[in-house]
């Protein structure tokens, strides 16, 4: 996909994403603003509050893992490019400048 179409799509996901987690915000406070109705149900908002906090501490580990992986490769990516422009000038040198007059 050309870098052209490339930056609106992902200005679009982003947008996408960001209008999810507000919704999501937004019910999640809903929810939490409402008293609980009895004791069974004070019991069950804190199972729940349990559960949903060890599913946001797991995206976040996930999140830091992919994060040191997208460092690395990027990081990969980094000394290859170097690689490769050190040997195309390395390749422009030898060849030198009469050479490509022909």
């Amino acid at each position: 996909m050309p870098a052209t179409t490339q930056a609106p799509l992902l200005e679009l996901q982003t947008q996408v994403w960001k209008a999810r987690a507000r919704a999501k915000q937004k019910w999640l406070e809903r929810i939490l603003a409402e008293p609980p109705k009895n004791s069974r149900d004070v019991e069950r908002r804190k199972e729940w509050i349990d559960r949903a906090l060890a599913l946001v501490k797991q995206g976040q580990d996930e999140i830091k893992l992919r994060a040191a992986l997208n460092d690395a490769y990027a990081e990969h990516l980094s000394v290859l490019e170097m690689s490769l422009i050190s040997a195309a000038e390395q390749r422009a040198v030898e060849s030198g400048p009469s050479k490509g007059r022909d």
